[in-house]
């Protein structure tokens, strides 16, 4: 009875690796795995290596002679389309032969070589003392980011984010070396990633930690060509823990920095720091400064009558914590249904306003709505209808119906307003309360529900990111999910709700433009902080007239009837 090994294949189709440098490698001895250590990985994983290679003994894979060639196959056939590997890395198993004879019955050790690199995680160890050294680790880390976000959205998979399983050769080119890939997650475990980072890396200071984050942004608008990624992965990092000082200034930088350029909103990790010269942390990002489009100015008064109400809003760059704030959301095109909202807003006196999302959609006076929006300057953040009409992908979040709709809607629209739209932040947070469209839970902002099924994990998200507050859109249903005092979750509906009593809240203030709770008037809220309370509003408007041009564009019926009924 003896032992043989069978050489599968390097990446590449080259011969790879040999028996000979595979049991001079093993001949070596096991190298112990540690955390911090060169290698690192999991128990049941036996490492052996010399000046010039690396030996991976896989205990964990439990297979056959008869399974190991076509399980090894498809494998190498998955490395090879990845691309992430080093080419020379090569599969290997260890069977036994009985007689001449391979016994495919008998369990084999599966293992793979690769040539010895340096592991991303020792070298960032060491403190750049010299621009050069500064200039090489700023290469090789956003190297390793552009490896794991290119595989992200080539390929919908994650790779295992931990610095140790990326390396270099001597050439400083990068390869992955851990043999595993996961479900793509959006961009969580890569914000943790980014939070251990900063807590690990003593040397890590504000400038670098500044053109990092430049560098990463420009990265993520070139392999995703969307600006919510950015604030996407601001949000988790926000999710992460940061000892106070020096390390909660540099992630509230990275947040910042990674804002700035789209102008999304503001993800600090507590109180809003001092200013830093190229990205200025604001509280909320506002709606005239979320996009830089160079367009003219739009006067408010030959666009619509409510010039009280949208000069107060212009020239409120924040909020101001003491005054109501209208909270709206799911316009979708309706303008009558806007128009008796703002009205209501102007004659109550609430000159403060945010905007959950969802000003298109559904409804035909697209061009009307997203021109009043613009003109009055409340806080306004973008729902999926308005993601994917801005963009001109329909495939994912929208029914049949509602397809066809961000299809016209998407025509009617000129450059410039769909420039506006997609430019539009996906999430607004402050000391105070945080804004979504859809869920706090979801990463992408505006495809979640917060529904009966969901309310729970959502109100632990607020808890995790410290926040007592979030309106959101996106389910058209009026009311509040809240966690007591006692830590009860309980759902409420009616005219004014009292936040008192309250740890956290979800409050959604229903749907002006397309209602659906039975009632079909224009739905939204005013939240009162001095009183602590939410008031929920449903005004009467005239649809008739916004059925008959949903008619007049062959609209799909149930979209017109739904909106006499509620539903």
């Amino acid at each position: 009875m003896k032992k043989k090994l069978k050489i599968i294949g390097a990446l590449e189709g080259r011969a790879g690796f040999g028996p000979t440098q595979i049991s001079d490698a093993i001949k070596q001895g096991s190298t112990a795995l540690a955390h911090n250590s060169e290698f690192t990985g999991r128990p049941e994983t036996n490492i052996y290596a010399n000046r010039d290679t690396v030996v991976k003994i896989r205990r964990d894979l439990k297979l056959t002679a008869a399974q190991a060639d076509p399980w090894l196959g498809k494998v190498l056939e998955r490395e090879r389309q990845l691309g992430v590997y080093h080419p020379e890395k090569t599969w290997f198993y260890i069977y036994i032969e009985r007689d001449g004879a391979i016994d495919l019955s008998e369990e084999v050790l599966i293992g793979n070589i690769t040539p010895r690199l340096r592991p991303l995680h020792k070298l960032l160890e060491v403190r750049p003392d010299t621009e050069n050294a500064r200039r090489v680790l700023l290469r090789q880390m956003t190297s390793m980011f552009e490896m794991y976000l290119q595989t992200a959205e080539r390929c919908q998979l994650k790779l295992d984010e931990g610095l140790s399983n990326f390396a270099l050769d001597a050439n400083d080119r990068l390869f992955y070396v851990d043999d595993e890939t996961y479900p793509w997650d959006k961009f969580i475990s890569f914000s943790v990633m980014l939070g251990v980072m900063i807590r690990k890396l003593e040397w890590l200071d504000r400038d670098f930690a500044r053109t990092l984050a430049t560098e990463l942004g420009q990265q993520i608008d070139h392999i995703f060509g969307d600006l919510n990624y950015r604030a996407s992965i601001a949000y988790q990092l926000r999710s992460a823990f940061m000892p106070a000082g020096k390390k909660r200034d540099i992630a509230n930088l990275i947040c910042a920095t990674l804002n700035a350029p789209g102008k999304l909103s503001d993800c600090t990790l507590g109180k809003v720091h001092e200013p830093v010269s190229s990205a200025p942390a604001v509280a909320v990002t506002s709606a005239d400064t979320s996009a830089d489009l160079s367009r003219p100015e739009v006067s408010v008064q030959a666009t619509d009558r409510f010039s009280t109400l949208s000069s107060a809003c212009q020239n409120k760059q924040d909020l101001i914590n003491q005054q109501s704030l209208a909270v709206l959301a799911d316009i979708h095109a309706n303008l009558p249904a806007l128009r008796a909202v703002l009205e209501w807003l102007e004659q109550n006196d609430v000159t403060q306003g945010v905007v959950l999302g969802d000003l298109v959609g559904y409804g035909p006076d697209a061009r009307d709505v997203v021109e009043l929006m613009r003109a009055c300057n409340f806080h306004i953040i973008k729902g999926n209808h308005d993601h994917c009409i801005a963009l001109g992908a329909y495939e994912r979040g929208l029914s049949k119906h509602a397809r066809h709709v961000a299809e016209w809607t998407h025509a009617q629209l000129s450059e410039e307003q769909l420039g506006w739209l997609k430019a539009l932040p996906p999430v607004l947070d402050n000391d105070d309360w945080m804004a979504v469209h859809g869920a706090p839970l979801d990463p992408e902002f505006f495809y979640g529900y917060v529904y009966e099924m969901t309310y729970r994990e959502n109100l632990d998200k607020l808890t995790a990111l410290n926040r007592r507050l979030c309106f959101h859109g996106h389910s058209h249903m009026p009311g509040l999910y809240g966690r007591d005092l006692e830590g009860q979750d309980r759902h409420r509906v009616g005219e004014v709700i009292s936040l008192e009593s309250f740890a956290q809240c979800l409050v959604c203030p229903g749907s002006i433009g397309q209602s659906r709770n039975g009632t079909p008037h224009a739905q939204f809220a005013v939240y009162d902080p001095v009183k602590n309370e939410v008031s929920f509003k449903s005004l009467p408007y005239d649809y008739e007239p916004v059925v008959e041009r949903m008619k007049a564009e062959a609209f799909p019926a149930e979209l017109y009837r739904r909106l006499a009924k509620g539903v």
